[in-house]
C-alpha cells in the first residue's frame, strides 16, 4: 500500500498534534493510579489494624482469670522455679559441708 506524500504528512501532523496530548493523559492516568493504589494500601492497613485489634482484644485474660493464675503455689516462694534449687538452702549446705567434711 502506498501512501501520497499529502496524506503522509497529513498523518505525521495528526501525530505530532496528539502526541502531547496522549502524554498528559498517560501522565494524569499514572497520578490517578498511584492515588489509587496509596487509598487502597491505607484501607487494607486499617482492616489489618482493626483484625490485630481484635485478635488482642480476645487474647486479654479476664479479671477472674487474672486473680485466680495470680496466686502463688502454697509453700515455695514465689518466682522460684521448681527445678531451682532453694537460694537460702545452699550457703546453708555449704557451711554444713565445711564444718562436717564427708568422709
Amino acid at each position: 500500500m502506498t501512501v501520497s506524500f499529502r496524506t503522509g504528512r497529513y498523518l505525521v501532523a495528526l501525530l505530532w498534534h496528539s502526541a502531547p496530548w496522549g502524554f498528559i493523559g498517560f501522565a494524569v492516568g499514572c497520578v490517578f493510579g498511584t492515588w489509587q493504589a496509596v487509598e487502597l494500601l491505607e484501607s487494607v492497613d486499617d482492616y489489618f489494624y482493626q483484625a490485630m485489634a481484635k485478635v488482642v482484644h480476645q487474647c486479654t485474660p479476664d479479671e477472674l482469670t487474672a486473680i485466680a493464675e495470680a496466686d502463688p503455689v502454697k509453700g515455695r516462694a514465689p518466682g522460684l522455679s521448681e527445678h531451682a534449687p532453694p537460694f537460702g538452702q545452699t550457703e546453708a549446705r555449704a557451711e554444713r559441708t565445711l564444718e562436717h567434711p564427708p568422709p
